[in-house]
């Protein structure tokens, strides 16, 4: 079954979060870390895909044409998919992070199966990067003429991710490394961070585990700073006339994010239906829990100038 869609069709206006960086830099890993599962089976051959939009919904898969015709796939035929054929993969899952912002994997830089043609035209769609590099030979000259060429269609709220920090032999030469790209990234960056991703999908409970592999630091920032997006969003989007009154208002959205061990005891929103506006929602992705409150904001009389509260 196949039909006809548009991406402005979906009424979808979470930030849109590409996962970047060349072949076997960890894009695939990170978006388990913050699934908290594998969105693809492991027997995919991910060098032969093209971009993967990852979405929150009823687990389903689509492959979405360059004339935006979808067709409802198996992931077991993801494989088949032609990358020059296909726009990009849309799957759809329940995990908690999604209902905050989609998540984009794309095709490594340096991948030769995937050329860039195939998967340019979709910058135009994403809000903010992260931008994966092996700490082993972190920021090569490759990686910098491609974020040199797009890096300015972006809202500038990207971070440098240096992943697999702890295969670096010791604290000196750790920190030569984050010396040396914070020289050579001045400015391109909003944030760097230094993970090691299997440790802290490895943590468990421990989260001693998980701080020490430079988890906790990194995920705190980006609900953060996702929020912040969805924040400013609402404040700055198109505002609605109130019955009657013909005062306008729009939803601001409130919100604390912070690293907390899991704890049982706190119950969580899985549906972003179930909040109830005024009320207290929980998201908890991994040992990120994210409160937000959705209130509406003081009607404005008609007719004056809009302030920056």
């Amino acid at each position: 079954m196949t039909s006809q869609v548009t991406l402005e069709n979906r009424q979808d206006h979470k930030p849109r979060v590409a996962l970047m960086g060349e072949f076997s830099s960890g894009k695939s890993t990170l978006s388990n870390l913050l699934l908290g599962e594998a969105p693809l089976p492991m027997k995919v051959t991910a060098t032969r895909l093209p971009p993967v939009w990852i979405s929150y919904g009823a687990p389903a898969a689509y492959a979405v044409s360059y004339d935006g015709t979808e067709r409802a796939v198996t992931l077991d035929d993801i494989n088949d998919i032609c990358p020059s054929e296909t726009r990009f993969i849309r799957l759809y899952r329940t995990a908690d992070t999604l209902q905050v912002c989609d998540l984009i994997d794309m095709p490594g830089i340096s991948d030769p199966n995937v050329s860039v043609e195939t998967w340019q035209p979709l910058l135009t769609e994403i809000d903010c990067v992260i931008w994966c590099t092996h700490a082993t030979q972190a920021w090569r000259q490759s990686e910098a003429a491609m974020w040199d060429e797009i890096s300015a269609s972006t809202n500038g709220n990207n971070i440098l991710l240096v992943t697999q920090y702890d295969k670096l032999k010791n604290e000196l030469e750790r920190a030569r490394v984050l010396k040396r790209l914070k020289a050579e990234t001045h400015g391109k960056f909003d944030e760097i961070f230094c993970i090691s991703l299997l440790q802290a999908i490895e943590a468990g409970d421990d989260f001693s585990i998980w701080e020490k592999s430079g988890a906790a630091e990194f995920i705190d920032h980006l609900i953060s700073m996702i929020l912040n997006t969805s924040h400013d969003a609402a404040q700055t989007g198109p505002e609605t006339q109130e019955q009657g009154g013909g005062a306008t208002s729009t939803m601001i959205i409130e919100h604390v994010a912070e690293v907390v061990q899991d704890d049982p005891s706190i119950s969580e929103t899985k549906n972003p239906d179930d909040m109830d506006l005024g009320n207290v929602g929980y998201i908890k992705p991994r040992r990120v829990r994210i409160k937000t409150k959705i209130r509406p904001r003081t009607p404005r009389p008609p007719g004056r100038a809009v302030g920056n509260g």
